[in-house]
C-alpha cells in the first residue's frame, strides 16, 4: 500500500497561503495543527500531496487564553 504525505499551510487569505510543513501521516498532521492553533490562530489546510485536494480544514480561534478548534474533514 502506497503511503500518502500531507502539506501542512495556513490560509492568509482568500488569494494566499503558507506552507508549513510535510508530514507522512494523516493523524500528525491534525496533531500538529492542534500544536500551532495554541499559539497561532487561524485557519489551517491538510493538502493530499498526491492529487492536491484538501482533505482537512481546522479553524483556531483564540478565545480567552484556550484555542477553540473546529475540525472539519473534506472528502
Amino acid at each position: 500500500m502506497k503511503s500518502h504525505h500531507y502539506d501542512i499551510v495556513r490560509q492568509e487569505d482568500d488569494n494566499s497561503a503558507i506552507w508549513l510543513e510535510a508530514v507522512s501521516d494523516l493523524n500528525v498532521a491534525e496533531s500538529r495543527i492542534q500544536e500551532l492553533v495554541s499559539f497561532w490562530p487561524g485557519e489551517f489546510q491538510i493538502i493530499d500531496q498526491e492529487n492536491h485536494q484538501i482533505v482537512a480544514r481546522v479553524s483556531g480561534l483564540l478565545h480567552r487564553r484556550a484555542p477553540m478548534v473546529e475540525a472539519q474533514k473534506v472528502r
